[in-house]
């Protein structure tokens, strides 16, 4: 499947003026940031840049984002962006972090573990099964790199490998793909199980599972969603605070749930395990504590700023955060969609990487392929 810019335009009738700009000015923002083949050491793909002003190669979790957005138009660079990532994986599955353009290949870290995840929906959307085929192999040992370096207990967290450098900390928190969140505050990265990466695993899991099953690998399939089951079974018990009505991070020394209030409380509800009434919870966390926008650490906490992951809103886990709350039919997840998009469409200077939760105002890269993919997934694909 091939679409040319008009044709796919053509999916925005009916939409709003918003809407219409938005979808024409992502599409733009994402193929402006296309590295044509044969230019770098990854040649035989066209992998895709975060944004060639500030980025200067292609990133781990991004490309697996810039898939499901170019699915909706170009199923083989959608698929170019998932299998040319694989490519690179180490002997113990683990993905690396940045492709580099200088042919620098970041190994120290990884990131959230959403290509199973991606790969499951390109193929929906394109019904490539070639993709599923080439790629399992590849998604089987990630998962399996996951299990075997960044559990404890059962349950997930993050790390690097470079123990021994001034920067780890830091580098776990790249693992995590936030980076300086109020979250990490003090080290607080290495004691926890993020309720974020834990349901990233349970999508895993059930991706990984669909993809067994729609290649022929029935056994395999019963394997993977035996580990969702169970997953999902810890998280429930084990990540839910009942005096505080949230899921959140877990404290693997204490036990205790975080108090930070951050986009991640909603993973539960985009992945489908949370019931009814902590669903409502959440909402009432949502429209009182975010109010509707999605910032990365609640307004009320001491420690929000407008620094990179210490407050902005990002479109990703706020998209993740808002289709949560969708998934549940609660009237919030509309009131958060009209903010991001009414956010977006006022700053004309491009497509943000983040916006200040505040003012609106785009932040940092003003090219930014993933902004432009989960704007795409609100307008397209927020009622699937």
């Amino acid at each position: 499947m091939e679409l040319t810019k008009e044709e796919f335009l053509k999916l925005g009738e009916g939409l709003s003026e918003i809407e219409r700009d938005l979808l024409l000015r992502s599409y733009e923002t994402i193929m402006s940031n296309v590295y044509e083949k044969d230019k770098y050491f990854w040649g035989k793909y066209r992998l895709i840049s975060p944004g060639k002003c500030c980025f200067k190669g292609v990133w781990n979790w991004d490309s697996a984002f810039h898939a499901l957005g170019t699915s909706r138009w170009d199923s083989e660079l959608a698929k170019e962006n998932i299998l040319g990532f694989l490519e690179y994986q180490d002997e113990a599955g683990m993905l690396p972090d940045l492709l580099g353009e200088s042919g620098r290949i970041a190994r120290n870290s990884s990131k959230p573990p959403v290509f199973a995840w991606a790969t499951e929906l390109v193929y929906r959307r394109t019904g490539d099964k070639e993709l599923l085929t080439k790629a399992y192999p590849a998604l089987a040992k990630e998962s399996s790199f996951w299990e075997n370096n960044r559990t404890l207990g059962g349950l997930f967290h993050y790390d690097a490998e470079n123990k021994d450098s001034e920067k780890y900390y830091m580098q776990i928190g790249f693992e995590s793909g936030w980076d300086n969140s109020v979250r990490w505050d003090g080290k607080a990265i290495k004691d926890l199980y993020p309720i974020d990466l834990n349901c990233y695993m349970v999508m895993a899991y059930r991706s990984l599972s669909f993809i067994a099953s729609e290649i022929g690998k029935g056994s395999e399939a019963e394997k993977w969603s035996q580990k969702e089951k169970a997953l999902t079974e810890r998280i429930k018990n084990e990540f839910w605070d009942e005096e505080k009505g949230i899921f959140n991070d877990l404290n693997c020394k204490t036990g205790e749930i975080s108090n930070c209030i951050t986009p991640a409380i909603f993973m539960p509800l985009f992945v489908g395990i949370a019931t009814k009434e902590q669903a409502e919870k959440a909402a009432f966390i949502a429209e009182n504590r975010l109010m509707g926008r999605m910032p990365t650490v609640s307004f009320d906490h001491p420690k929000y700023s407008n620094m990179y992951w210490r407050g902005p809103t990002w479109l990703n886990v706020a998209f993740f955060a808002a289709k949560g709350l969708k998934n549940y039919d609660l009237p919030v997840a509309d009131v958060i969609k009209k903010n991001i998009l009414d956010m977006c469409y006022a700053e004309r200077d491009g497509i943000c990487e983040n916006y200040d939760s505040k003012s609106g105002k785009g932040l940092c890269c003003n090219n930014f392929s993933w902004s432009s993919v989960f704007l795409i997934e609100f307008i397209l694909g927020f009622e699937e």
